[in-house]
């Protein structure tokens, strides 16, 4: 330092919690905002002195190539941030308005950050908006993305073309079929694509039950799930080979009675374990194929519903939705189940059928819960250890 510059350090002094699961919930609220308070000024001066030092390019001084160098090497910043924090410093020195906004608290660090991102993107057109935009925001994060997302189409159609274009190339879905079977994914989805999937999918995720022990990401699961059985259940699903698309199983009698033995498999060769075949089966089309002992095809019955239509009519008029207590899943996403299995000699009579949402049928196909029917009163009889 010359020996003309004094340093000023203005101390921050917040009483530490000793220990915060012991605090009252007022006393954790009340330090958790004075911690923000504290962040939001510590976030304002470091972009102040990082512009500054931007400005009068201290890194060079300091033997370092450039500001993003002198980050990462010098304090030890991750490159994606010390590449943010000095495109947010540089908009930052080139806009004193909406930083002393942000100083001030007009708005929040995280609307300072939308408004500062805005201005990268389009400087000269920001420096226009500057003070009309500032007199708008600080109505909270989402508010403020909102606003801007209107300034920017409004202003810059080209952009917003070009933005469409590239979500538009970007796009992608890339699935795996796992060794156990699972299948990963990943996908990126243009915005308008994205949203429709988003709704269909908190259409599907009702509000959480009583006792339903699933995370939202297992719930999103189960919801995506249903939205694919959904669509090959449904009229408007294209035809394939003559069909409506479909998955096949091919099983054989001692798999069917969940016994580990013999074909239990999709038409892929994708071996499914037997009570996954025994939970399929319980509401589905079967269709007999008789072979010989050369392995060549004698007889090939009618495929046939297991559960008729008439009869799932009745069911869902009895039950409405799943049965299992605080369950609500309307029947249109629920499987009729046949309580004593119908391989197992099981009638396919309305006092052995019943209905569960798929979650609960697979629970129940697990032996994580069981199903027990009194005088036609369906309940869940509670659960056991796996």
């Amino acid at each position: 330092m010359g020996s003309g510059t004094r340093l000023r350090v203005t101390p921050i002094t917040i009483d530490r919690l000793d220990d915060p699961a012991a605090a009252s919930a007022d006393e954790r609220d009340e330090h958790l905002m004075l911690l923000e308070a504290a962040r939001h000024s510590l976030e304002v001066e470091w972009t102040e002195t990082l512009a500054a030092a931007e400005a009068a390019r201290d890194h060079e001084v300091m033997g370092f190539p450039s500001m993003v160098a002198y980050l990462k090497h010098r304090l030890g910043v991750a490159g994606g941030r010390a590449h943010r924090y000095v495109r947010q410093a540089r908009a930052a020195l080139r806009f004193p308005s909406t930083l002393a906004s942000w100083k001030h608290r007009q708005v929040s660090t995280d609307e300072a950050e939308l408004l500062l991102m805005a201005s990268e993107r389009m400087p000269d057109k920001y420096s226009q908006a500057e003070p009309y935009l500032l007199e708008l925001v600080g109505e909270g994060v989402d508010e403020t993305r909102r606003l801007l997302d209107y300034w920017s189409a409004e202003v810059d159609r080209a952009g917003a073309r070009l933005e469409m274009e590239e979500q538009l190339r970007r796009r992608r879905f890339d699935l795996t079929r796992k060794q156990n079977g699972m299948v990963a994914g990943e996908f990126l989805l243009p915005q308008l694509d994205g949203e429709t999937l988003l709704s269909a999918l908190d259409a599907l995720m009702p509000p959480r039950a009583d006792g339903d022990t699933r995370t939202t990401s297992q719930r999103r699961a189960d919801a995506l799930g249903d939205l694919g059985r959904a669509f090959l259940e449904g009229s408007e699903s294209p035809t394939v080979g003559g069909e409506r698309p479909h998955v096949n199983v091919h099983v054989d009698i001692p798999a069917l009675q969940g016994r580990p033995s013999g074909l239990h498999e999709t038409e892929d060769g994708i071996v499914l374990d037997p009570e996954l075949i025994r939970l399929v089966a319980c509401d589905a089309s079967v269709c007999r194929i008789v072979f010989g002992s050369g392995s060549e095809v004698l007889d090939v019955g009618r495929r046939t519903r297991v559960i008729p239509a008439g009869l799932r009519r009745a069911i869902v008029a009895r039950d409405r939705h799943c049965v299992v207590s605080g369950c609500c899943r309307p029947a249109r996403w629920s499987d009729v189940h046949h309580i004593v299995s119908w391989a197992d000699g099981g009638e396919t009579t309305l006092e052995n059928l019943c209905l569960l949402c798929r979650f609960h049928h697979t629970q129940v196909h697990l032996g994580l819960v069981a199903i027990e029917s009194e005088n036609r009163t369906l309940a869940m009889a509670g659960t056991r250890s796996s």
